[in-house]
């Protein structure tokens, strides 16, 4: 899966453009990579790729260096938790963090913002 059916994604109209492999996301550590000026995190959550926002919308902190455990990402600055399907946030439900298209295309892995 590429990208979370249930999640509403932001309409785009860009192209796609690589971020990186799937080797290397599959090594344990989310992406974060600049795309159209946008910075964007991609994670591994349940058995997929989801693409999201790379800054939190609670105070900025960069989520590709959060973690992810059962679908849930949480911010490394103040541990605040987003559900990677909806992209809600469990401690404010008024956030929600944008998401991206994702497909894959051999080991690249390619995002539209």
């Amino acid at each position: 899966m590429s990208t979370l059916e249930s999640a509403e994604l932001i309409a785009t109209s860009g192209t796609f453009q690589r971020i990186g492999s799937v080797a290397a996301l599959l090594g344990g550590d989310p992406l974060g990579a600049v795309v159209d000026g946008k910075e964007v995190a991609v994670f591994v959550a349940d058995g997929g790729f989801v693409a999201t926002s790379g800054i939190c919308p609670h105070a900025q902190g960069p989520l590709h260096e959060g973690e992810v455990e059962d679908g849930v990402l949480t911010c490394p600055w103040h541990g605040w938790t987003f559900n990677l399907e909806s992209g809600q946030c469990d401690e404010d439900p008024s956030l929600c963090l944008e998401r991206y298209e994702v497909k894959v295309e051999g080991d690249d892995i390619l995002v539209r913002v």
